[in-house]
């Protein structure tokens, strides 16, 4: 027992007692009792120091190999799948986000490319447009086409500018290749109305350049022809141009050229072409009729007072 302290309360003894005691451990007092256990420990240490020293323990390696092999060699087939699933599925959310990142900046260079694209093909066209109105008439216009109407019974282009442009109505209108279009005939301060040649109303009056023969350019369904006398020899391939007996458009622009003769359903009903009088001539414009519709830009010429210098017919 702790050596007690007579001046302390019995209670402090029973409810906390020392941390150090004076009392010898078991070991001490029955050392008869635990011998075996020491003896035994002791044998046991000095076999394995011979083991060790003898042969080593390498044959407890290789049975804990041959224990283990399996279990290691069964966790890899069950893990090795899912490693690989796991390695596929971080190498398919990489090349996804690669493969957006590479999208968008396709998006990005296709975007650049149209506009550097649109850019240049306006560039050409402004400066067709230039040496066309330098070669015809230094006094021409240009202007923007915003609207192409097709329809049965109107066929019109709409143009940005008018009158407070210097634009005025009887205007011919042309394409930058020099194919005539039509004439301005309505005009506000902002846009202008061009009437075309297509136009189921119109009738121009024309000349074959080779045989210099005259004749009345008229459309039907949206497609031209020439009717002439009967007796004239036409060429295909003859060059169709306005004629100097005209009074809507100045002598020498040009229309189209003679495809052939055109069939009976396509003559026009306002002539004598069943008496024999007259006969009547598909005509292919220059600039085709189906691509009206993309053309931007046009040049609008002066009222005239000379006659204007040939323009050659082709395709922009």
């Amino acid at each position: 027992m702790a050596r007690r302290d007579d001046n302390l309360p019995e209670v402090i003894y029973r409810k906390h007692p020392p941390l150090l005691s004076s009392e010898p451990s078991p070991w001490v007092r029955q050392p008869a009792r635990h011998l075996p256990l020491f003896l035994l420990l002791a044998l046991l240490s000095c076999a394995l120091i011979a083991i060790d020293l003898r042969t080593g323990f390498s044959w407890l390696q290789v049975a804990a190999g041959k224990v283990s092999g399996p279990i290691i060699h069964m966790v890899d087939l069950v893990l090795a799948p899912v490693a690989r699933s796991v390695t596929v599925i971080r190498e398919t959310l990489t090349a996804r986000s690669e493969n957006a990142d590479l999208r968008n900046r396709v998006v990005e260079l296709e975007a650049r490319l149209h506009s550097s694209q649109t850019a240049l093909e306006e560039n050409i066209r402004l400066r067709q447009l230039l040496d066309l109105k330098a070669e015809v008439a230094p006094e021409a216009e240009a202007a923007e086409v915003l609207r192409y109407r097709n329809e049965a019974a109107s066929r019109v282009m709409i143009l940005r500018g008018g009158g407070s442009q210097g634009l005025s109505v009887g205007q011919p209108v042309i394409t930058r290749s020099g194919q005539l279009l039509g004439r301005i005939t309505g005009i506000t301060d902002l846009v202008s109305t061009v009437r075309l040649i297509t136009d189921p109303g119109s009738s121009i009056g024309v000349t074959l350049e080779k045989t210099q023969s005259q004749g009345i350019l008229y459309s039907r369904d949206g497609n031209l022809f020439v009717r002439v006398d009967r007796a004239e020899e036409v060429p295909e391939e003859e060059r169709v141009v306005t004629s100097h007996a005209g009074e809507l458009f100045p002598k020498g622009l040009l229309i189209g050229f003679i495809e052939g003769e055109a069939g009976p359903i396509e003559r026009d009903p306002f002539v004598a072409a069943d008496l024999g009088l007259m006969k009547s001539y598909r005509v292919k414009t220059a600039y085709p009729i189906e691509d009206w519709e993309r053309i931007r830009e046009v040049l609008c010429l002066p009222a005239w007072g000379r006659e204007l210098p040939a323009v050659a017919g082709t395709r922009p």
